[in-house]
């Protein structure tokens, strides 16, 4: 019954109008995997919704068991919330767990595969997209729904923090919602380095290759680490075509383009272009809204709108950033015991707006005005072809700060600076890089530029 008397509706009432609501949240694989055969028993007197689970297997073959472990650790925030919304009043969320009296426990598909490598947390329902990742997205679900069919490899490649690990793990959870026996591996690229270091100390090579080509689908993070160490090179080109002529799915992600990996070897960069390359940029002023909005969903926070605002438009890096300028917002508010307004914001994130709220954020364009200033070039001088002293040391420190500060590409960056080859791009950075070790009155001109660009008002 309703606790404490609060009016509220019957449960059956709440649970239908939420199962709308979610339906139209979720992906349709998670929807009917997970959400559609819950069955609403009532709120106890403490406004816990209980929920029980089916008695029979759930759309995809998932015992009780394993649909409530799903439920907990991926999907019970979400329902919370729903349910919460619905009813107009906070309401946590149960799940009872069938015992061996109550129901009988179908047994696991043949075959079924744990995959204990995924996280469980990273899902399509709430990865939040928008035009900086839509093109990235749109492939990874292709990919999801038509694994070693639609793309193969699918190589998604962007910044730190940009969300291309999310993305992935959640094609790897949605495969695996669909086809529970699939047997998906996620690794690291360091941790396929450490295989291949320990296969060959061990003279355990064949083992090692067992555990990749058996694979149906091998996700691998951060594949840029491998460029130059040849032994893992040819280890994971002949995984890599193993796999592709088996018809069995490859996700890969760095944080540039093919062509631009450093001493990757030019057979390995034409298989991870042969597929769907896509990149994920910067989120823009509405995504970062809306990232702001979903995490302030998912925690129950009570946020101001010109708060959201206030970090969206200040905070322009990446997805982390975002999170991390807000945790520390709400944390200070608890610490401090006092309300989250823009004064209390802009205070708790002094190092990225100015007490006016003027700052400016950090973009290419800003990293160029400064060194233009600094070193009294001009535009046009800087994105030339002259390479005299002058010109070329601003420009180079200019191409240093703009991977160092933004994290991007080294494509990316010799586009901006007049069209030059990436190459350039990474020879500059390098170079700095070596006079920084020993030029002290290098190194101060460019923490100058670097308090300069942080501070920068508009």
């Amino acid at each position: 019954m309703p606790a404490g008397g609060t009016n509220l509706q019957p449960a059956s009432v709440i649970w239908e109008k939420s199962l709308a609501i979610l339906k139209e949240e979720m992906s349709d694989a998670s929807y009917r995997n997970f959400i559609q055969g819950l069955i609403p028993l009532g709120i106890d007197d403490g406004n816990v919704f209980m929920l029980s689970l089916p008695r029979e297997k759930n759309a995809y073959g998932y015992s009780n068991e394993l649909q409530l472990t799903s439920l907990r650790h991926v999907y019970m925030e979400t329902i919370a919330r729903i349910v919460s919304n619905v009813a107009g009043t906070e309401l946590t969320v149960r799940f009872n767990e069938p015992t061996a009296d109550e129901i009988e426990m179908p047994p696991m598909p043949d075959g079924y595969c744990e995959c204990p490598s995924l996280i469980r947390r990273y899902t399509f329902d709430n990865f939040v997209m928008g035009e900086s990742n839509r093109f990235a997205y749109a492939g990874a679900m292709a990919v999801a729904k038509a694994p070693a069919v639609a793309y193969n490899p699918l190589y998604i490649h962007g910044g730190v923090g940009l969300g291309k690990t999310h993305l992935i793990h959640a094609i790897g959870n949605y495969i695996h919602a669909s086809n529970p026996c699939a047997k998906i591996l996620y690794v690291p690229s360091e941790t396929f380095i450490t295989d291949v270091i320990t296969s060959i100390g061990s003279n355990t090579r064949e083992q090692l290759r067992d555990k990749y080509r058996t694979l149906d689908v091998l996700i691998i993070d951060d594949i840029q680490f491998i460029g130059g160490k040849q032994s893992t090179e040819t280890e994971f080109f002949n995984v890599f075509n193993a796999l592709h002529n088996a018809n069995k799915q490859i996700i890969i992600t760095s944080d540039t383009a093919p062509s631009a990996i450093p001493l990757l070897s030019e057979r390995l960069k034409t298989r991870f272009g042969c597929g769907l390359v896509a990149d994920i940029q910067e989120p823009d002023f509405e995504t970062r809204v809306a990232i702001l909005n979903s995490r302030i969903q998912q925690d129950s926070l009570d946020v101001d709108e010109e708060v959201i605002k206030l970090v969206a438009e200040h905070v322009t890096g990446n997805v982390r950033s975002l999170e991390g300028c807000l945790n520390s917002i709400v944390a200070y508010a608890d610490f401090t015991n006092k309300p989250i307004t823009t004064e209390l914001a802009r205070n708790v994130l002094k190092d990225f707006v100015g007490k006016d709220g003027s700052k400016r954020p950090v973009t290419l364009e800003l990293i160029r005005q400064v060194i233009c200033d600094y070193y009294d070039v001009t535009v046009e001088e800087l994105e030339s072809e002259r390479r005299d002293q002058r010109i070329a040391r601003p420009r180079q420190i200019a191409m240093y700060l703009s991977r160092s500060m933004l994290g991007l590409s080294n494509p990316a960056i010799g586009e901006f600076y007049g069209n030059r080859h990436y190459s350039t791009v990474m020879h500059a950075c390098d170079q700095i890089e070596k006079k920084l070790k020993s030029d002290s009155a290098l190194k101060s001109n460019i923490d100058d530029l670097i308090d300069t660009i942080n501070n920068n008002k508009n």
